[in-house]
């Protein structure tokens, strides 16, 4: 594939707990190049999940997600042809796995890396090996315009688009990882807080929902800080999970510790 999704990033107060809290319950690494003072990064094997500290005047929660490109040049190219208002930045250099961020035309940031650049380092590279039985599956976005959004992704970095749109989302494949584009309509935030288009949330693929949920109970119960938030409590904790259940992968959903949606769904 010309293009792969290869990380995600989670801004939070309290980035070291809540990359422990993937440890924990997905099982994912923590890298091997410690960074301690900038983020604490883990990986399932072929994405990585980077939890970074929350800086002045940002906000918590899902950040940004990314891509290793073969040839970067090209994805620039591509995307000026697409639409010439979409625009790029250079990455400082003390960032391992992306060169560039850019952004989609519904403003949704994403960073980019050429693969072979050595950019792409550790958890962030991709790894040959077999998966875990628990690993990221999907990301999900919210987008106004789920066809033009699929137009792009696929022009842009060749992602596989499925045939089957008959429920509104638009799925798109990197031969491993599944984007999938929802619709973003003012009318999904009646009864509570109206959310710009963003990354929404992500999913895992597990052995086993039952066990999942076990192993949540085992690890509050070792360690109270590992509570994840509730859902559905109160009228707009009710709507806000409708919304999220309108995720046509997900079979179970909860929050990390920051509150970032995830849903996890079986082999």
């Amino acid at each position: 594939m010309f293009a792969k999704i290869n990380h995600l990033a989670i801004s939070t107060d309290n980035y070291a707990t809540n990359a422990r809290f993937y440890q924990a319950l997905f099982g994912m690494k923590a890298t091997n190049a410690q960074r301690p003072a900038r983020a604490a990064p883990v990986g399932d094997g072929q994405i990585g999940l980077n939890n970074i500290p929350r800086r002045d005047g940002r906000r918590s929660g899902l950040d940004h997600f990314g891509l290793e490109v073969e040839n970067m040049q090209v994805a620039l190219e591509r995307m000026a042809r697409f639409d010439s208002s979409l625009t790029h930045v250079v990455r400082p250099a003390v960032r391992p796995n992306a060169a560039i961020s850019a952004h989609d035309p519904d403003m949704i940031i994403f960073d980019l890396a050429e693969r072979n650049s050595g950019k792409a380092q550790d958890i962030f590279a991709e790894n040959a090996g077999d998966l875990p039985q628990r690993y990221i599956d999907h990301i999900v976005l919210r987008v106004r315009n789920p066809e033009r959004s699929a137009q792009f992704y696929s022009t842009v970095f060749e992602l596989a688009l499925q045939n089957d749109h008959s429920d509104g989302n638009y799925r798109l494949s990197d031969g491993r990882v599944t984007m999938v584009l929802m619709p973003w309509r003012m009318d999904n935030f009646i009864g509570h807080d109206p959310q710009p288009p963003a990354l929404d949330h992500f999913g895992f693929k597990v052995e086993s929902v039952a066990a999942v949920k076990k192993d949540m109970l085992d690890i509050i119960g070792i360690n109270p800080q590992m509570a994840t938030m509730q859902l559905g409590l109160g009228e707009e904790g009710e709507a806000r999970l409708k919304l999220f259940q309108q995720c046509p992968v997900g079979q179970f959903h909860l929050t990390d510790l920051e509150g970032v949606y995830i849903d996890v769904s079986e082999h």
